[in-house]
C-alpha cells in the first residue's frame, strides 16, 4: 500500500523548469516577500529572535555567533571568565535556575559530582560542590600517577 510516498521513477512536474513557469506572478510576489535577502540568516526570520538571542522552551539560553552558529549562553559566560570548560566536564547552575547565568552562579563539575549531586548524596551549594571537585581531582591525580 502507497500511503503518499512516489513511486519509483516519478518525475516531479516542475523538474527543469523555473518558477515562473508554473507558479502565477501574484503568488511569486507573495513569495518573494518571505524569501532570504542577501546577507540575511535564518534567525533573524525566527519569531524568537532577539538581537542575537533566543530563548528556548526546553533548554537554556543561546546566543548566535554568525551565520547558523550559536553557542548556550552559560557556557559562554562560563568560559570568558575562566577559560575552556575540561572534556567530560558540564557546567552546573547553582540555584537550579537555567536561565540565571550569572558566573557566581555557574560552577563547571565532573559527571561523577553531577551523579552525586542528582543521586542526593551532595548539597547543592557552591562550598560542598567546590570542595567535592577538589577531591574528584586528587583522586584523579592519585590514579594518574599510579599508571
Amino acid at each position: 500500500m502507497n500511503k503518499g510516498n512516489f513511486k519509483k521513477g516519478h518525475i516531479p512536474f516542475n523538474k527543469g523548469k523555473k518558477m515562473t513557469e508554473y507558479i502565477s506572478e501574484s503568488s511569486l510576489d507573495k513569495i518573494k516577500q518571505t524569501q532570504f535577502k542577501p546577507g540575511q540568516t535564518a534567525a533573524e526570520k525566527s519569531n524568537k529572535w532577539k538581537g542575537g538571542v533566543q530563548e528556548m522552551t526546553n533548554d537554556v539560553v543561546h546566543l548566535y555567533s554568525g551565520v547558523g552558529q550559536r553557542i548556550r549562553r552559560p557556557k559562554y559566560v562560563y568560559e570568558f571568565h575562566n577559560g575552556k570548560i575540561p572534556k567530560g566536564w558540564i557546567l552546573y547552575h547553582l540555584d537550579q535556575n537555567k536561565y540565571n547565568d550569572n558566573i557566581d552562579n555557574l560552577i563547571a563539575i565532573p559527571r561523577a559530582v553531577l551523579m552525586k549531586i542528582n543521586a542526593g548524596r551532595l548539597a547543592t551549594n557552591y562550598h560542598e560542590i567546590k570542595q567535592e571537585v577538589e577531591n574528584y581531582l586528587k583522586l584523579q591525580k592519585s590514579i594518574d600517577k599510579d599508571f
